[in-house]
């Protein structure tokens, strides 16, 4: 007996999730699904997923046939080669910063670099961060230079900043064009059949709206997921403390002091403010905890920090939940974006979260019978995903020695530690490597990473933020000490450097090369 397919998917939200969606499966599917999507134009549209990481080409745009070339100009885009973290360390020293690199640091057969750059560091060898012996483009960094030639040749590994609303206007065309049958309509309610599936949505315009499976992108409404189906929504609040944020575009002069190829996260009072360059301004927003400090006082100190006037911004205040679904998908809905889950923006884990949704349905696409095998490793994936990105932002607030506010000090002896995070500080307090890659060649090295990586952040970025806060293993890794490879390990960070040097003579800077592909 053959399984009745899916005909038709109605998508109910629109923004960043609802149009990355809408796009990715017109793409997977082409005219073998129907797909529609339903907005409403009274919803503002949450800007704070202004920043990607690396493997967002290769998952999402690669599969839609777009080069950057291509999408690049129509959002705005310019390049993220790292995170700088700003005064995480010291909130008076102007100097005290360092880089959360992209990239994965080379092997020594099964040994990473940064393993060897510990040996130096305790046999006093070495006196550079990590970043700057064991990746080839902190200079580049510092000198605000490209990822990409103009040639557009990658010699970075790199992930993007952009407009998000751009974003999403651009796939709204592109979906549209392949197929998409778009509503600007609100949803008054969710209707369910005797099963307690989704039968139909009812909305303003359109009356009620059918389909065989629906993708819930109404943000932290969770109209469907949380409101129709009744999910339980796992607060993690005692994990993460930050819950609101104040964000605002501030104009900036490109020609005068370049665009900086990375995002800036720099510590605050009571929390961190991004800073997200572009061609013309920037994005900013001060992420902070509403138990530590009030509205008005975040918005004073976040408006000091750029010197700038209220009344000559647009601030947009926002409140935020942090935590998971218990399941992602229940029955014939599945949760993308805000409705499934969200992290703090650190780290810009919100638009990972969206296209690693996409990728595992599109590989657990249903028939109608919504099959629980299916639904079930769907599910442990968004949850693997989940907590993998919270233990790693749990690290920037615990591992950090700033303990000069209530909010530090709470972040240092009040956060609730997961057992799977505990388990990887004794690993990386013992000399061991932390999360390793699955695999290890060049491409990892200077490429994206594998999105069915069981985790996500490796041994390279939990390097990055444990040394850059002078947070250094008890001990060196013994095998380090048995396979004494010293002089190959020293070759490697010599030709890291020449490599460096190299670029920094021929590479154009960021923001010659946002002129020439925006060809302004």
């Amino acid at each position: 007996m053959s399984s009745q397919l899916i005909k038709n998917v109605l998508i109910v939200g629109g923004g960043s999730a609802g149009w990355m969606t809408a796009s990715y499966l017109a793409k997977a599917f082409g005219n073998k699904v129907n797909i529609s999507l339903v907005e409403s134009p009274e919803i503002p549209k949450i800007g704070v997923g202004e920043a990607t990481i690396p493997n967002l080409q290769k998952v999402f745009f690669d599969f839609l046939g777009l080069k950057e070339e291509d999408w690049m100009p129509e959002c705005n885009a310019s390049f993220k080669a790292a995170i700088k973290f700003v005064n995480w360390n010291d909130p008076n020293d102007k100097n005290d910063y360092f880089y959360h690199m992209f990239g994965q640091v080379k092997n020594i057969e099964d040994i990473p670099l940064t393993h060897y750059w510990n040996y130096f560091r305790e046999n006093k060898t070495t006196n550079l961060p990590m970043a700057y012996d064991c990746y080839d483009k902190a200079k580049l960094l510092d000198a605000k230079l490209s990822p990409k030639t103009l040639n557009h040749e990658s010699v970075m590994s790199h992930a993007w900043h952009f407009d998000a609303h751009l974003v999403a206007k651009f796939l709204k065309k592109l979906s549209i064009s392949w197929g998409v049958k778009h509503f600007e309509d609100e949803v008054k309610n969710v209707n369910l059949d005797a099963n307690g599936y989704v039968k139909s949505v009812t909305t303003t315009k359109n009356g009620d709206l059918e389909a065989d499976l629906f993708i819930d992108c109404s943000g932290f409404k969770g109209l469907i997921i949380n409101k129709a189906l009744n999910e339980p929504f796992l607060n993690m609040s005692d994990q993460l403390f930050c819950n609101s944020a104040v964000a605002a575009s501030i104009k900036h002069d490109d020609e005068e002091n370049g665009i900086e190829p990375y995002t800036s996260a720099i510590a605050m009072k009571n929390g961190w403010t991004w800073k997200i360059p572009m061609l013309g301004r920037f994005g900013s927003g001060y992420v902070y905890s509403d138990n530590f400090t009030t509205k008005d006082q975040a918005t004073d100190e976040f408006l000091k920090l750029w010197n700038v006037k209220e009344d000559n911004i647009s601030l947009n205040h926002i409140k935020f939940r942090t935590g998971r679904n218990k399941r992602a998908w229940v029955k014939n809905c599945v949760a993308i974006g805000l409705s499934s889950c969200f992290l703090e923006p650190l780290e810009s884990t919100g638009l990972y979260f969206i296209y690693v949704a996409i990728y595992q349905l599109v590989k657990h696409f249903p028939t109608k019978e919504m099959d629980e095998k299916l639904i079930n490793s769907f599910n442990d994936k968004i949850e693997v995903m989940f907590d993998d990105s919270r233990d790693f932002l749990q690290t920037h607030y615990f591992t950090t020695s700033r303990i000069d506010t209530d909010f530090w000090k709470a972040n240092k002896h009040d956060l609730k530690l997961s057992d799977s995070l505990k388990a990887k500080l004794d690993m990386y307090k013992a000399g061991l490597v932390v999360c390793p890659p699955i695999t290890t060649n060049e491409k990892d090295y200077y490429g994206n990473f594998d999105i069915e990586f069981s985790n996500f952040w490796t041994n390279s970025n939990y390097y990055c933020m444990f040394t850059g806060f002078k947070w250094y293993p008890d001990s060196v890794y013994p095998k380090v000490l048995y396979d004494e490879k010293f002089e190959q390990a020293q070759q490697y960070m010599k030709d890291l450097k020449e490599r460096e040097n190299m670029l920094l003579q021929s590479l154009p800077t960021t923001y010659e090369y946002l002129k020439f592909i925006h060809h302004k």
